[in-house]
């Protein structure tokens, strides 16, 4: 099987060495971009299998760059590394663009298998928001009533 393409997309040069050296071992980095604007283009000239982005980058923020990149790039696979531990981004960035939602304080480990599991066409949540995402359906009361399986 031949090595996965993965695009970096974060504002942190340090964060953007880390996960460069994490991954490399496994995958194959062909390029990384510092603002949105420059991803864009990066992603035309690339063509990567996985794009991992951060959402909150200069000129074009992750979410309108990850809108952008969905519509241009259907096959891509894009992986939100991201600070924000709130469930209702996690939730809007899955459901619009995103194949992965994991927070940068995450294990190593948690990475490759978000990565592994987009790639597989799964999604792939960080358990942290995974666990917030239980506890909102189980307990938010904006929720829909139940219905019955079968009509009275």
């Amino acid at each position: 099987m031949a090595t996965l393409r993965i695009l970096l997309a974060d504002d942190h040069t340090m964060v953007m060495e880390a996960l460069q050296k994490l991954l490399e071992p496994e995958f194959e980095i062909v390029g990384t971009a510092s603002d949105g604007r420059q991803l864009l283009e990066l992603a035309q000239q690339t063509k990567p299998d996985v794009i991992l982005l951060d959402l909150g980058m200069p000129l074009l923020n992750g979410f309108d760059a990850g809108r952008q990149l969905k519509r241009r790039f259907p096959a891509t696979k894009i992986v939100v590394v991201t600070m924000s531990e709130d469930g209702d981004t996690a939730h809007a960035a899955l459901r619009e663009f995103a194949s992965a939602y994991v927070v940068k304080s995450s294990a190593g480990v948690e990475l490759r298998k978000a990565i592994a599991d987009a790639i597989r066409g799964r999604k792939y949540v960080s358990p942290l928001i995974a666990n917030w995402q239980g506890k909102r359906f189980v307990y938010d009361p904006r929720m829909p009533q139940a219905r019955p399986l079968t009509p009275a």
